[in-house]
């Protein structure tokens, strides 16, 4: 369901891709969040955090990989980060993130209650 979201978000133009432009987006104050690959470069994931938490922009980390990610948003190459900067579509991605982080938590607390 939320990958379909994005999809929706990126042929609806609300989709900006690429570290560069992405950062360039948080800084106009045009991007809503930004999602970061599991997989991104430790100092592309600081310098993403620090310059979201500056322009207090929401940032999810490690939904999907770059290449799953790339691949969501039809880009042939990897895909660092995200921003999202429609304020409809990009809530419902926003929101359906946070479910989707919030059912991981559960199974994660589920599995330590079995041990």
């Amino acid at each position: 369901m939320t990958e379909q979201l994005i999809g929706l978000c990126r042929l609806a133009g609300g989709v900006v891709v690429g570290f560069d432009a992405v950062l360039g987006e948080v800084r106009a104050g045009r991007a809503k969040f930004v999602l970061v690959a599991s997989d991104a470069s430790d100092r592309t994931r600081k310098q993403l955090h620090d310059k979201c938490n500056f322009y207090h922009v929401t940032i999810f980390d490690g939904t999907y990989g770059s290449a799953r990610l790339a691949e969501i948003l039809g880009k042939r190459s990897l895909c660092a980060a995200a921003a999202f900067t429609g304020k409809g579509p990009s809530e419902s991605v926003r929101r359906a993130l946070e479910a989707e982080a919030e059912q991981s938590r559960d199974r994660c607390d589920d599995r330590k209650d079995d041990v």
